[in-house]
């Protein structure tokens, strides 16, 4: 009896999760893209698959090594076995906690860039997706975008601005006129 119990309550609680994400107007207020190049001997080599990894943490302010958080990792297939240069969903974050002014949001990418702390804004969405190209020569070439949604409506306007000023890499939006 007990787990039936804990099992409604658990998919009462997924079930919420699932209607607020639906129910949320995300728009995007922030956009990073890395191409990945390497040595030219390994960029030409042929691979049957390829890892991206990055991480994502949740860390308090003052003090970084208190994080929350950890490294995720996706399987990209070759560009012959799929049409190439299509953007493909590696992983998506959507956080919903109440505000906790005290975290940063901390993103990396690993052997691409150190990584961005970023004020921790709610709601947020950060969709990580990955594209595998091959050039004339059979060279792969690997792109990773991360991009930054929220809803802006119970937002500050000075609060996504600042966020999306640290975050936005690629600037398709202008961040002081969100």
């Amino acid at each position: 009896m007990f787990s039936l119990l804990l099992l409604s309550s658990l998919f009462q609680l997924i079930a919420s999760s699932i209607i607020r994400v639906s129910d949320t107007s995300w728009e995007l207020i922030g956009s990073r893209t890395y191409d990945y190049t390497t040595h030219h001997v390994l960029q030409c080599r042929h691979w049957d698959k390829v890892a991206l990894r990055w991480h994502l943490y949740t860390c308090e302010r003052h003090n970084a090594s208190q994080c929350n958080g950890g490294s995720n990792v996706d399987y990209a297939l070759p560009p012959q076995n799929m049409r190439g240069g299509e953007w493909h969903n590696a992983f998506t974050y959507v956080q919903f906690d109440t505000k906790d002014t005290e975290k940063d949001l901390r993103l990396a990418l690993s052997s691409i860039e150190d990584g961005i702390n970023v004020p921790s804004i709610v709601p947020l969405k950060i969709d990580v997706d990955w594209k595998w190209t091959l050039d004339e020569n059979d060279c792969n070439h690997f792109s990773i975008r991360m991009s930054a949604m929220s809803s802006l409506e119970h937002l500050k306007k000075e609060e996504v601005a600042s966020f999306c000023r640290q975050f936005d890499k690629d600037h398709f939006i202008s961040c002081d006129h969100l």
